[in-house]
C-alpha cells in the first residue's frame, strides 16, 4: 500500500495500544500502516473495524460477558431465531444480530438471562409467557384508553 500523503511505500505495523469504549479502557493489538519516507501513519477502514471489534471483545472479557460466538451457540441450542430471542428478552429489533456480530455489547442483565437460558432452556417458555401477558396488558390498556375517549393534554 502506498502512503496517501507522499505516495511512497508503507509497512504494516502492529502495536499494543490503549483504547476506550464508553467508560472502559483496555489494551489491544492494533494494526496500521507507516510510511517509509515521510513517517506518516494511517489505518484502513478494515484495520479500524478490526480494532473496534478487538476493543469490544476485550471489554466483554474484562466484564465477564459472553463473547458473540457463545451467544450464537446458546441461541442455536435453544433452536430459535434471532427475532424470537429478541422478543423473549424484550429487546429492540436487530439487537441479537448486533450482539452476535460483535457490533454492540450486551448489558449484564441480558448476559445473565442468556446464561440462564443456556443452563435451563425451559426458562424460554417462561419468558415467552411473560411477553404474552405484557402484550395482553398493553392491548387492554390501549382499548380502554381509546374506548373512554381520553383527551391527551399537556401534563
Amino acid at each position: 500500500m502506498n502512503c496517501p500523503t507522499c505516495g511512497a511505500s508503507t509497512v504494516e505495523v502492529k502495536a499494543v495500544k490503549a483504547a476506550r469504549y464508553r467508560d472502559e479502557i483496555v489494551t489491544v493489538e492494533a494494526e496500521s500502516f507507516r510510511c517509509d519516507s515521510c513517517d506518516e501513519s494511517f489505518v484502513t477502514p478494515q484495520q479500524m473495524n478490526k480494532c473496534v471489534r478487538a476493543v469490544k471483545n476485550e471489554v466483554r472479557k474484562k466484564n465477564g460477558l459472553l463473547p458473540p460466538e457463545k451467544i450464537v451457540a446458546i441461541r442455536a441450542k435453544l433452536g430459535i431465531t434471532q427475532s424470537l430471542l429478541e422478543e423473549a428478552l424484550g429487546t429492540g429489533p436487530k439487537v441479537v444480530v448486533k450482539w452476535e456480530s460483535g457490533k454492540i455489547i450486551q448489558s449484564r442483565g441480558h448476559d445473565n438471562m442468556l446464561r440462564l437460558l443456556e443452563r435451563d432452556p425451559a426458562v424460554l417458555k417462561s419468558l415467552q409467557k411473560i411477553q404474552q401477558l405484557r402484550t395482553a396488558e398493553q392491548t387492554k390498556y390501549e382499548s380502554s384508553s381509546s374506548a373512554s375517549g381520553t383527551n391527551v393534554g399537556a401534563v
